[in-house]
Formats: C-alpha cells, sequence, structure tokens
C-alpha cells in the first residue's frame, strides 16, 4: 500500500459518545489552527516559544525523581516488560484496524515525505572529548535519509499535527552490530520537537492503548495519568511545516560518547 496515499484520521472509537464527541473536536480544533498557524507562528517562536520551553521543562524536572543513575546505567521501571508487551499488542491491535493483510504500515512515523541520498560529513577540528565513534576521524560516509511525518495514519500534510521525524542510515560504519546484515551500517533519529512525546515505556503503553482508540488527546488529558506538560511542550514545537528540509531534528535521548560523557545530537537546516 502506498504510505504516500491520503489516509485521514478515523472517528475516535472510546466506547464513549461524550469523549468520541470531545476527541473529534479537539482534533477539528488542532486542524483549523495548523491553516492559521504559518501567519502568527513566526512572531510567537521568536518571543515566546523558547522561555516556555525552558519554564516547562524545569516544570517537568521537577516532578521527576533522582534515581542516582550513573551515566550509560539502565534500570528496568516496575512491570516493564508488560508495558512492553501492552504496547506490541496495541500496535497488533491498530494496525489490523488500519490497513488490510499484506499492506500494513508502520505504528509510527507512518507518512514518508521523502528518502534522500546524503553524506554525513565529520569535519576536522572536533575537540579530542569528541573524538570517539563515527566522530573519531574525518571523514565522509555516504548515508540514506528518510523524513517522514507522524503515524499511525497517513494524513494530508495539512491535517497532521505538525510533528516531523528524520532517520539516517550511515553506510560503511565499522564496529560490532547486533545484526549481522547492518553490520556495516550505523542508524541516527530525531524528531521535530526536542523531547519525545512520552517520558518512558509506562507512559508510551498508555498512549498507544488511546491511539487505538483514535483518542490520542486522552493520553495528555488524562484525569488519572495525566501529561498536560508534555502537551504543551508537543505544542510549542510542533506547527504547520513548510519542508521536511527546513525543520530542525532532534536526538531526544542522550547516547554514550566514549567513556564517561554522554550527548543529545539535532539536525538543523543550513541556508544558503
Amino acid at each position: 500500500m502506498n504510505s504516500n496515499a491520503s489516509r485521514p484520521v478515523p472517528p475516535a472509537d472510546t466506547g464513549s459518545a461524550l469523549r468520541n464527541w470531545v476527541s473529534d473536536t479537539l482534533l477539528r480544533l488542532i486542524q483549523a489552527e495548523r491553516r492559521i498557524d504559518p501567519f502568527i507562528r513566526p512572531a510567537f517562536d521568536a518571543v515566546l516559544r523558547d522561555p516556555l520551553a525552558r519554564l516547562t521543562t524545569a516544570l517537568i524536572n521537577a516532578q521527576r525523581r533522582n534515581e542516582g543513575l550513573k551515566i550509560a546505567e539502565e534500570r528496568l521501571l516496575p512491570g516493564e516488560e508488560e508495558f512492553v508487551d501492552s504496547i506490541i499488542e496495541s500496535f497488533r491491535q491498530q494496525g489490523a484496524k488500519l490497513w488490510k493483510p499484506g499492506g500494513v504500515e508502520r505504528g509510527g512515523n507512518t507518512k514518508t515525505q521523502g528518502i534522500v541520498r546524503a553524506e554525513f560529513i565529520v569535519h576536522e577540528g572536533l575537540p579530542a572529548e569528541l573524538r570517539h565513534g563515527i566522530f573519531a576521524q574525518p571523514r565522509t560516509y555516504k548515508a540514506w535519509v528518510r523524513f517522514s511525518g507522524p503515524g499511525p495514519y497517513v494524513t494530508p500534510d495539512i491535517d497532521d499535527v505538525g510533528f516531523m521525524s528524520i532517520s539516517v542510515k550511515l553506510m560503511g560504519v565499522p564496529g560490532p552490530k547486533l545484526m549481522e546484515e547492518e553490520k556495516f551500517t550505523q542508524d541516527m533519529f530525531g524528531v521535530s520537537p526536542p523531547t519525545f512525546v512520552t517520558p518512558d515505556v509506562r507512559a508510551n503503553a498508555q498512549l498507544q492503548i488511546e491511539s487505538v482508540k483514535n483518542a490520542q488527546i486522552f493520553y495528555f488529558f488524562n484525569l488519572r495519568r495525566p501529561h498536560v506538560l508534555d502537551a504543551i511542550m508537543q505544542g510549542l514545537w510542533t506547527k504547520t511545516q513548510s519542508s521536511p528540509l527546513e525543520a530542525p531534528y532532534f536526538s531526544c535521548v542522550p547516547y554514550l560518547l566514549g567513556e564517561g560523557q554522554a550527548m543529545q545530537y539535532s539536525f538543523w537546516p543550513k541556508r544558503q
């Protein structure tokens, strides 16, 4: 099935007529805002976006518990395997509802905006502490880049929520890999907001349950487990995009870079 063919968001199916109406109405309001967004967004971004993003980040961090983890140290959440199983089951249910057998699309970043050939250039002069992995030596890697929109639907551009993503596959990268067929590649990912839509696997399982109902809004505005601050952060950075090539993309999570240090990376457009 052609992932570039429009597939509008189906009506909400929460089991409640009132909740369906609320979800569908809020979605229509977001789609209406997307049509006036290009006229108000530049001024908003210039004056308010960054201060509000810093304030929202501070409020989110204030709610986080310091677990005392070291760099690159991971600890499973209580019930994490059950949350992962729930996410898998939600994707299975949603794929069965949205797509016919043999034409199932991926559950996230579903809409392909384009795939391009590229070069990933590691320049000379990087500080010594940054010269690890693919940044160890000045070099140019051949790469494939996929630009994509939100999922799990394939909506017309003007009707999506303005969430963009990028996937970069570097070629000719040595070193051990988890998969034999990827032994000479390395993947890098980014999305247009600097923070991911869910903070952990527990929250993501909650989002996917609401997504099966085509009512993702009730993940953010939930009486028992609300994620209002996450909704604000997403709203500050998702907008009516003019082009996949003009949006910045952020890794959202840190990656180990050498011993005892981590980094987050981002991709920024360069205008001539």
